[in-house]
């Protein structure tokens, strides 16, 4: 699945767009690219948004809200399927069948 580039168009506030646009950006960019560095930029992106909203109800408009709802959406899949491949590469390397037992008691 790959994201497109965040635009005015989609998004006024320009933060945003740079947050979004770095993760646009390294999920693009390679098949394996760093889930917890895109995790970190998820984070700072949560958080600036919270920050903003919390200052003032109206800072981003209903198409824009629609827009990152999405967008997050979209990431979460990637998030979830990066993290399936680790946990699958994390099997397939332990030596234990108790470590995967427990690892699969944990899902």
């Amino acid at each position: 699945m790959v994201l497109k580039q965040v635009t005015s168009s989609q998004v006024k506030d320009s933060e945003t767009q740079v947050y979004c646009n770095e993760l646009v950006s390294l999920v693009n960019d390679s098949e394996d690219w760093d889930i917890e560095q895109a995790l970190n930029i998820h984070s700072r992106l949560d958080s600036y948004m919270n920050e903003s909203l919390k200052h003032d109800d109206g800072f981003y408009s209903e198409s824009e809200l629609e827009f990152l709802i999405a967008f997050v959406a979209k990431l979460s899949a990637l998030f979830d399927s990066e993290k399936q491949k680790l946990a699958i590469e994390i099997i397939k390397k332990q030596k234990s069948k108790g470590a995967v037992n427990k690892y699969k008691s944990n899902i």
